[in-house]
């Protein structure tokens, strides 16, 4: 019986394989802190990765795949640390800062929020929906309710929806933050912004409630 015989550059060994992965998705992640996903090329990810440019299709089938294979990587990560935020002595405040820190810190993150969240006709758009906002809708609601005084599904799920809107707006408008409300990059890294948003958030759970008892 004859071997069957791989097309020439294929590796087929297992670590090699695992390491050419690695490599193409951290070229991908790195590339989109540079520029949006429509104008990343598969030349670009086989230069910055090191790694032949048919390996995209190789192990991910085409440029799409590859970068789903990244959010699935970036998604697992992201609510890995989630689940730790639940244990901390002030788990919402804790939520806050990490999600600070992430966007702060983590370019590729901050332009996934800012092209494909708002993007409906982006390629990647229903997957990053799919493995972001959905399941933080579910994460963020029972975090607050666990950890304030609002027990109401619906004023749960309202007021995270409210959160987030406070934590990433300030992100997805950049530049007018920066040009019309002079808060710079740096301002929106600090704990006193962190503390801020904390603050005004508590406070409208609080005042939700006090509404609340006040109609009944």
């Amino acid at each position: 019986m004859s071997k069957k015989t791989l097309p020439r550059g294929r590796p087929i060994n297992p670590e090699k394989q695992a390491i050419q992965k690695t490599k193409l998705l951290d070229a991908a992640f790195e590339l989109l802190a540079e520029k949006s996903y429509a104008n990343i090329t598969i030349r670009e990810l086989a230069a910055r990765s090191g790694v032949n440019s048919a390996m995209v299709s190789y192990y991910f089938t085409n440029k799409e795949g590859l970068f789903i294979a990244l959010l699935d990587r970036m998604s697992e990560k992201h609510f890995i640390s989630m689940k730790e935020i639940s244990h901390a002595n002030e788990p919402i405040k804790a939520f806050i800062e990490n999600i600070l820190s992430m966007l702060n810190s983590n370019g590729s993150f901050a332009r996934l929020i800012h092209n494909e969240f708002s993007a409906q006709d982006s390629a990647l758009s229903n997957i990053f929906l799919e493995r972001f906002p959905k399941k933080m809708a579910i994460f963020l609601p029972q975090l607050i309710k666990k950890n304030t005084t609002l027990n109401n599904d619906k004023k749960a799920k309202y007021a995270a929806f409210s959160l987030i809107s406070m934590i990433i707006t300030p992100f997805i408008n950049k530049s007018i933050r920066q040009t019309a409300w002079q808060i710079t990059d740096e301002e929106i890294n600090t704990p006193d912004w962190a503390e801020h948003i904390y603050q005004q958030f508590m406070f409208g759970c609080d005042q939700s409630v006090k509404s609340n008892k006040s109609n009944n």
